[in-house]
């Protein structure tokens, strides 16, 4: 019968402790919280183990096992309820955080005092006959138990007036857990050797009070709740896509959106190193930027990345980013949105600005700001105007499909022949230029001519040839200013032009 009673008297609620530690931890196993809570759980259901272990089973060793398992499991779970109260009070995040950590030193040092008899008890623990009463070592050890529950009280009703419902249950748990365990373990202390030591069985279950109050505060009030949990909503329906990084830019969590950015699943990127998922982005460069950005806690705005994901596609985004303490730990939250087809379109804006559509080449626009940051760096350089011969003919003749055409050949003859250091231009109609910064005018000049010579095969298979008149004019020498340069230019490709009308003519006769 006793021991029925015993079983339903301790390992009940230890068991419930049990359960109640393991649903902590797996509603988030990388906080620190949870894990400090769990603990505390844990410890709190040795001390259930420990009262019914030294009454059923090994009751010759009742006083070793209330010193070294009991005191000592009590002893743990007071350091660890300390530190999440601390926690939870973000006191270590406070100026003078640091200090608060020697709070613990008290604690540590009694527990590597227990092994010492004499300090714990002042009657012989081997004896069996011999009353239990405490010494110096173990009144210390349950004076730093009660100081810590006092100093836990003492935050517990600063959460209260900064407005933490959940602080009123923790009050309401701690008080009923004090006065409970300090009225019985009186009584037991007072009565022991009498019919009245009963109460020593009931004073583990004062922690009930406490440990059910913060159970009850997770459910009602979210207390210990993840950051994952608070922020679901967010992160599973924002626009942009979300992530959390840590000081390595390993993904502590991130939204779904992310998942399709880069085209992962989401149990490859979580705990991966972010980088290792751009493609096209060299991973030494961009570690060594997030890292002095993290370390200097460098706010990104608008910044834009682009790289290939997984399915081989390419992404730009627009990234901005803040930093977060969670769990006393520094981490970055990356806010990015997909600018890739934006992007594109202003990427095709951009060219549309710059480029001609027939041919591909750059235009005007494109060759005077080419010309303009020439003229800034003072440097020797040629400018060679080419314009094709005969075009309105052309035109007339065979339509202006082969016009089009025409002025499409001249431009991949120049393409082919200038290399690709240079800019070549179409000013528009059938004016072409080039600039570059060597003396090659000539060896260009006559390569291109060559090219020319060669006939043009039309679509109904007929053949032209086409030929072109060129000028040359050289920076500073024969102007200082585009429109010098050009005028030059000009002059001595239509000198070259009526040349070329004269021998024909001449030819003709």
């Amino acid at each position: 019968m006793n021991i029925l009673f015993y079983f339903i008297l301790y390992l009940i609620p230890a068991c419930i402790f049990i359960f109640m530690a393991g649903m902590i931890y797996s509603h988030n196993r990388h906080s620190a919280r949870h894990i400090t809570c769990s603990l505390l759980y844990i410890c709190t259901s040795m001390w259930f183990f420990g009262v019914f272990t030294s009454l059923v089973i090994y009751p010759k060793y009742f006083n070793t096992i209330i010193i070294y398992w009991i005191n000592g499991a009590i002893l743990i779970g007071a350091l660890l309820a300390l530190h999440l109260w601390l926690m939870n009070a973000k006191m270590y995040n406070s100026r003078n955080g640091k200090l608060f950590k020697l709070l613990f030193i008290p604690g540590i040092l009694l527990l590597m005092t227990i092994p010492i008899d004499s300090w714990m008890l002042s009657s012989d623990a081997s004896s069996q006959e011999a009353l239990f009463i405490p010494g110096t070592g173990l009144y210390l050890i349950w004076i730093v138990d009660f100081i810590y529950l006092f100093i836990n009280i003492i935050l517990t009703v600063i959460e209260m007036k900064k407005g933490n419902n959940a602080a009123k249950l923790w009050l309401k748990g701690i008080a009923l857990y004090f006065v409970w365990t300090v009225s019985l373990l009186t009584l037991s202390i007072l009565f022991q050797g009498t019919s009245l030591y009963f109460f020593y069985y009931f004073i583990p279950h004062g922690s009930l009070f406490w440990m059910i109050a913060i159970f009850l505060s997770m459910s009602r009030y979210d207390y210990l709740s993840s950051y994952e949990k608070k922020y679901n909503i967010l992160f599973q329906r924002a626009p942009l896509g979300i992530l959390i990084l840590d000081e390595k830019a390993k993904v502590v969590e991130a939204s779904p959106r992310i998942f399709s950015y880069l085209a992962v699943e989401q149990q490859d990127l979580i705990q991966s190193p972010l980088v290792s998922f751009l493609g096209g982005v060299d991973r030494l460069v961009f570690m060594g930027k997030y890292q002095k950005s993290f370390a200097e806690e460098i706010k990104l705005k608008n910044a834009e990345l682009s790289f290939e994901n997984k399915a081989k596609q390419r992404k730009t985004v627009e990234v901005d980013s803040d930093f977060i303490q969670v769990e006393e730990k520094r981490l970055q939250v990356i806010m990015a949105k997909d600018i890739t087809e934006a992007k594109i379109k202003e990427e095709r804006v951009q060219y549309l600005a710059y480029h001609d559509m027939l041919t591909g080449l750059p235009n005007r626009a494109a060759f005077e700001k080419k010309i303009a940051d020439l003229l800034s760096e003072k440097e020797i350089f040629y400018l060679l105007l080419l314009d094709l011969n005969k075009l309105k003919q052309i035109n007339d003749t065979y339509g202006h499909q082969a016009g089009d055409y025409a002025i499409q050949r001249v431009a991949n003859i120049i393409k082919g022949v200038v290399p690709s250091k240079y800019h070549v231009a179409r000013l528009g109609g059938d004016e072409f230029v080039l600039l570059f910064n060597v003396d090659e005018s000539e060896q260009i000049v006559k390569e291109i001519r060559s090219q020319l010579y060669l006939p043009m095969t039309l679509f109904d298979d007929k053949t032209i040839s086409l030929s072109a008149s060129i000028g040359v004019s050289r920076y500073p020498s024969d102007g200082e200013t585009k429109d010098e340069l050009y005028r030059v230019a000009d002059k001595r490709m239509y000198a070259e032009k009526k040349n070329l009308d004269r021998e024909k003519g001449e030819k003709t006769e």
